[in-house]
């Protein structure tokens, strides 16, 4: 029985399944420059550098000047740091949940 179980791990192990490579985070998406209308996205935030809006399952930002943007999950999370040009981007969530986006000195909390 010892050895089936240790046959079970190997095999396991090889194909990925558990072990190390199971915690191994994916990667995240990056933003994107937008071409999409703002019509379709809800106003979260509005500061000197940085407007937020949101969309299901997307964030999307327009900023002012070079600004580093920051997404978390609730729970503290990093899921995606960016330095971003002057436009507007967008990124895409792939599960719903409570966000904070983060640049400089301020922050904001937004639902997907």
């Amino acid at each position: 029985m010892k050895l089936f179980k240790k046959n079970l791990v190997t095999s396991f192990l090889s194909l990925g399944l558990c072990g190390p490579g199971l915690m191994a985070q994916q990667p995240y998406n990056e933003w994107q420059e937008s071409k999409t209308s703002m019509g379709n996205f809800k106003p979260v935030s509005s500061l000197p550098d940085i407007e937020v809006f949101s969309a299901p399952n997307t964030i999307l930002v327009k900023v002012n000047q070079p600004t580093e943007v920051r997404i978390f999950s609730i729970l503290g999370k990093l899921i995606s740091s960016q330095r971003l040009e002057p436009g507007l981007f967008e990124y895409h969530i792939d599960s719903h949940g409570i966000y904070i986006i983060k640049t400089n000195d301020n922050s904001c909390k937004l639902a997907i």
